[in-house]
């Protein structure tokens, strides 16, 4: 132990012996509408006034000689909003890159306190409902496990299922409502391990480090954006270094161990980024035990991600990207476990074994072109694919438990494959947007979509359940098929769901209006058509939204209006036979009402209110689901007559970076609500209830997100007496730390309380009967599971030396061990155990940029 703490004294003062270096700050500043670059534009370091640098003729700019740290820089030019882009982390060895966007000045303000602008740079896609991330708020946020679906879970009305799931549920929607957008290419999907029907997954594959900024929406988005009924999240990655050959960074840390590379070339008229990583958790469990993290297997996996650009001319520029990524997970059960109920039981039952090899990519290349003020284009093409091989088995096995209720003796009696999911996903995709000032107030966007989807084949197969009903309740099995009915449903076998097809077509379009009524009035109008040719089906989406400035550059008023469509996930066009049964089903369809109030309080502290209302129309919905009153009723018919109304009000305080404090205050409620599907049947008990709560009502949610940098330290612990010197060099302490905690609290997710019925049985391993089924109660999701919080702390320290620079973070999730409840598992033998979610656990990674 002394030998340890000899040789950290001698790193760290080898570390901060040296002298302070020096970094820079390269840039682009340009028009926040039409991406033109900015000439003759003043950017000035905020914490030291007296450097900073002109835009050239490309927007472009250097600031040299800056001590390593953090800073800020304002951003000013005539007919623009002052600017100002915080977080920008000084390194030694390399030039930081930031692209800033400036909005022009739509008023005078003669006579009006004029604050800068913080919440520009990043973007926008609305005027309501839409909040923007930079690179450093993404790459710093605590509890994230730097997880970009995470990070945006700490915004208002976005809850999340469980700590097991980054998923988004956004306003009460869907998981599979949200559109992600990467370097203007749509992605179903950037998670590890992913599956058909959710965007969600238990971690992301996009590398934060190659993030410039993100844009999202939970609602009221404009005409641009189809076939998604509840978010948008508009990503935008970084280019490489330009200036140097090659640079890079090594990491190990939750998201993966692996290294970034980038550089230009062509004597900078291009630049290059790539990224390869691998699963962390695999070595994690070497030094903790998987266990302890509350995780039942380990997931290996592997991403690469990449981007590069060539200018062929300041107004001409192609961009390539690219992500590409491999899964693989094998959860075997295991069926020795302690009950205290079954001491010198013998028993039998069945364990579930569980593979999963899955891979997706997604690549595209845009060709962008500016038209100076008066507007730009985009032209892109892409390609999607996605693989899905899923096996699930199940072992029945025979137990015997001792005194204490533990398994001492099992055998493997039978094993039987219960459910296999081999699916192909492969689509090519070409997608054209216009910006064009039509006139001098007036904003057009006009755009256009198609979609092939040049091989899909989906084949699901899994054993049917063998039941026998005792209807008179009387113990006799003896006839399991009173009732004449197809008793093919209830014989051992295979049910196949499959469906297969290509070259069929989704095609968009739309037409955007923005537009000045008055100084302080905008609008936005816009219309959108989508059709998609396997089910022959097509909505026109009109959209409207409206902006007034009560005080100017202060507090406006919005508003927001929109019809949405959705087409279905592919599988679920499917059915047993391979047939046309669910072809014709209706996109699914929402409508959003949104208002709100925004107000700047101080010097980057702004404060939103917004109520919004979405109604839900042509859900698919199961018809077994829908006559389920009757218990033999078998079905994979689906009808569109689902129905769902969400509404709520939300507050949101977001502080950018001012004198090293940051934060954001998240609150909402909300209510969410499903009308109830399911007929009552004559002769049998009602069961329909009118309206019940969704899966996806969280009527509170708050989140508290708050840091502070300190600077220093270690150089005042230096000028120290030499027995406060020496002894702190025990601990990591540089002159640059960033302390930041995330507290979340949710209201328990709703589920449907489930009923042992003894009086079904349902055949296991094919050997035995089971004592009974569990069974999904009439009163749908009556209960709740227990209200989540957690509370995460994380530290960030930076050392900067010449020519390389490490950063640490420890993190500490779920700080005082909250045992939040996943769900509950159903044993056959009447007997319910309580899945948690993750547990305290904590995580150290690192990094070095060189």
């Amino acid at each position: 132990m002394k030998k340890f703490i000899f040789a950290l004294t001698c790193i760290y003062s080898m570390l901060d012996a040296q002298e302070k270096p020096f970094g820079s700050i390269a840039g682009q500043l340009i028009d926040g509408t039409t991406n033109q670059p900015l000439v003759g534009a003043n950017v000035v370091v905020i914490e030291q006034s007296t450097i900073g640098a002109i835009t050239d003729n490309d927007g472009n700019f250097t600031i040299k000689n800056i001590a390593v740290g953090e800073y800020s820089v304002r951003a000013t030019m005539v007919g623009y909003k002052n600017t100002i882009l915080t977080n920008i982390v000084v390194s030694t060895g390399r030039s930081s890159k930031i692209k800033m966007r400036m909005n022009e000045e739509a008023v005078e303000v003669g006579g009006v306190e004029v604050r800068a602008d913080y919440f520009s740079s990043e973007g926008s896609i609305s005027t309501i409902s839409t909040i923007g991330l930079n690179a450093a708020e993404v790459k710093r946020s605590p509890g994230s496990a730097l997880d970009m679906q995470r990070i945006v879970q700490n915004l208002p009305s976005v809850a999340n299922s469980n700590d097991q799931s980054n998923e988004l549920i956004v306003r009460g929607g869907s998981p599979d409502e949200n559109l992600t957008i990467m370097d203007h290419i749509e992605i179903p999907t950037t998670n590890h391990f992913p599956n058909q029907f959710n965007s969600g997954g238990p971690i992301n594959m996009v590398n934060v480090d190659l993030i410039e900024d993100i844009r999202f929406s939970t609602g009221g988005f404009p005409a641009n954006f189809g076939d998604k009924l509840s978010s948008v999240m508009d990503i935008s990655l970084r280019e490489g270094d330009k200036e140097r050959s090659i640079a890079g960074e090594a990491a190990a840390h939750f998201a993966g161990t692996g290294a970034v590379f980038e550089g230009g070339f062509a004597d900078q008229k291009g630049t290059w980024i790539f990224s390869a990583r691998q699963s962390f958790l695999e070595t994690l469990d070497k030094i903790v035990g998987i266990s302890s993290l509350g995780i039942t297997a380990i997931p290996k996996y592997y991403d690469l991600q990449g981007k590069v650009t060539y200018e062929f001319s300041p107004s001409q520029k192609l961009i390539i990207s690219g992500i590409y990524g491999n899964d693989i997970i094998l959860i075997n059960g295991e069926p020795d476990e302690e009950n205290d109920q079954k001491k010198f039981v013998k028993d039998s039952t069945g364990v579930e074994n569980v593979d999963v090899k899955t891979s997706q990519f997604a690549v595209g290349a845009t060709l962008r072109s500016l038209f100076g003020a008066d507007g730009y284009s985009l032209f892109t093409v892409y390609m999607l694919g996605n693989r899905y091989d899923v096996n699930v088995s199940e072992d029945f096995m025979y137990r015997e438990y001792d005194a204490n209720g533990a398994v001492t003796k099992f055998q493997k009696l039978l094993s039987n494959s219960t459910y296999v999911n081999d699916a192909t996903e492969r689509m090519l995709c070409a997608k054209y947007d216009l910006l064009f000032h039509l006139f001098d107030d007036h904003e057009l966007s006009v755009g256009g979509q198609a979609v092939t989807t040049e091989k899909f084949v989906n084949n699901v197969y899994f054993n049917s359940d063998t039941l026998r009903f005792d209807l008179n309740r009387d113990g006799d099995f003896t006839d399991p098929y009173p009732l004449d009915i197809d008793t093919s449903t209830f014989a051992n076998g295979r049910i196949r769901n499959a469906l297969g097809f290509g070259d069929e077509y989704k095609f968009g379009g739309y037409v955007s209006d923005k537009f000045l009524i008055t100084d302080k009035l905008s609008a936005t109008i816009g219309l959108r058509y989508d059709y998609f040719t396997y089910s022959q089906k097509g909505n026109w989406s009109p959209r409207a939204s409206m902006s007034y400035e009560l005080i100017p550059l202060t507090t406006k008023l919005n508003f927001a209006y929109g019809e949405y469509y959705q087409t279905l996930s592919l599988p679920q066009y499917g059915d047993n036979i391979g047939g046309s049964t669910n072809r014709s089903l209706d996109n699914s369809h929402a409508r959003h009402f949104v208002v709100g109030i925004e107000h700047i309080l101080d010097e980057g502290l702004k404060a939103t209110l917004e109520a919004y209302r979405k109604s839900y129309d042509h859900i698919a919905v199961n018809e077994q689901f829908i006559r389920s009153a009757d218990k033999t009723f078998r079905s994979d018919k689906r009808l569109s007559n689902g129905e769902r109304v969400s509404q709520g009000i939300e507050l949101f305080i977001q502080q950018k970076q001012v004198e090293g404090f940051y934060g954001t205050f998240s609150l909402s409620y909300s209510s969410t609500v499903t009308k109830d599907p399911r007929e009552n049947i004559s002769g049998l008990p009602p069961i329909n209830v009118g309206e019940y709560s969704s899966d996806y009502d969280f009527p509170f949610l708050l989140t508290i997100v708050a840091g502070k940098t300190v600077k220093d330290v270690r150089a005042t612990l230096n000028e120290s007496p030499f027995f406060v010197k020496y002894p702190s060099y025990i601990l990591p302490l540089s002159d640059d730390m960033e302390f930041s905690f995330r507290f979340r609290y949710s209201s328990g997710r709703p589920f449907t309380p489930r009923v042992f019925t003894p009086y079904i049985q349902r055949r296991e391993g094919t050997i035995t009967w089971s004592k009974g089924v569990w069974e999904d109660g009439a009163q749908i999701n009556s209960a709740r599971y227990p209200d989540y919080h957690r509370l995460d702390l994380q530290w960030i320290n930076r050392w900067h030396n010449e020519g390389y620079n490490i950063v640490m973070i420890v993190a500490l999730q779920n700080v005082y061990n909250r045992a939040n409840v996943a769900g509950y598992q159903y044993v056959s033998d009447g007997t319910r155990n309580t899945i948690y979610q993750f547990s305290f656990f904590p995580v150290v990674g690192a990094s070095v940029e060189f």
